[in-house]
C-alpha cells in the first residue's frame, strides 16, 4: 500500500479534529470576513462531530451532547444569513475513535489541559476538553469579526456566533442556564414582538359582586 492509499485510508480521531480546528481558527484573520465565517463554521460542525461521538460512549457525556444541539440548530439557521458566508454543506467527518491510538495524555504534554481544573485524563474527557477549548477559539475569533465586518448582517451573523459559542461552553460544562433553552429561543422565535409594541393585556378578573 503506498503512502497516498495509506492517508486517504486514515479516518482522524475526534481529539486530532479538534486540534486541527483550534489551529484554523487561531490562524484565521478577523479582518477577512469571508474567512472567519467559513473557519467558525467549520468549528461548530467539529464540536458537533466529536459529540456525537462522545453521545456513544457514556451516558453521562450522551445529555451534554443532547443539549447541545439546540446550539447547532441555531448555529444553522443564524449563521447562514450572512452574506460573506460562502455557501457550504454541513459538516460531516468520518471519525475513528475519540483520541489517535496508543494517546497517552499527561499534564505535561496535554494542550488541553487548565490548571485550575481536576485533569481528565480519559479519552472522553480528552474530547469533552478539547470541545471546551473549540468554543473558547470560537469566542475569541467572533467578536474580532464582528468588529471588521462592513456589512451589517455579517457583523450580526458573528454576534450570533459568538452568543451562540457561549451557550456551547455551558452545554459541556453542564450549565443549566443554557441548554433550558430549546432551538425556538436560540433563533428567536418569531411571534415575539417588535421593539416598541405593546404587550398584549391580559383579561381582568371580575369584581364579585357585592350582596
Amino acid at each position: 500500500m503506498t503512502e497516498t492509499e495509506a492517508g486517504a485510508r486514515h479516518k482522524p480521531s475526534a481529539l486530532e479534529l479538534i486540534a486541527e480546528c483550534v489551529g484554523r481558527l487561531r490562524m484565521t484573520d478577523p479582518t477577512d470576513t469571508r474567512a472567519s465565517l467559513l473557519a467558525a463554521w467549520h468549528g461548530f460542525g467539529i464540536a458537533e462531530a466529536a459529540g456525537r461521538m462522545l453521545r456513544g460512549d457514556n451516558d453521562g457525556d450522551a445529555v451534554l451532547a443532547g443539549n447541545a444541539t439546540p446550539v447547532f440548530e441555531a448555529v444553522a439557521v443564524l449563521m447562514r444569513r450572512a452574506p460573506s458566508m460562502p455557501y457550504t454543506d454541513f459538516v460531516v467527518e468520518n471519525v475513528s475513535g475519540l483520541v489517535p491510538e496508543g494517546y497517552r495524555p499527561t499534564d505535561d504534554s496535554d494542550q488541553f489541559d487548565d490548571p485550575n481544573v481536576v485533569a481528565d485524563l480519559s479519552a472522553a474527557g480528552q474530547v469533552r476538553r478539547g470541545i471546551l477549548a473549540l468554543a473558547l477559539e470560537l469566542n475569541t475569533l467572533l467578536p474580532e469579526a464582528a468588529e471588521n465586518a462592513e456589512a451589517p448582517d455579517d457583523r450580526i451573523a458573528c454576534e450570533h456566533g459568538t452568543r451562540l459559542a457561549y451557550e456551547l461552553s455551558n452545554c459541556w460544562e453542564g450549565k443549566l442556564s443554557s441548554y433550558l433553552n430549546g432551538g425556538r429561543d436560540l433563533i428567536g422565535d418569531r411571534r415575539t414582538p417588535p421593539a416598541g409594541a405593546k404587550p398584549k393585556q391580559g383579561k381582568k378578573k371580575r369584581k364579585p359582586k357585592r350582596k
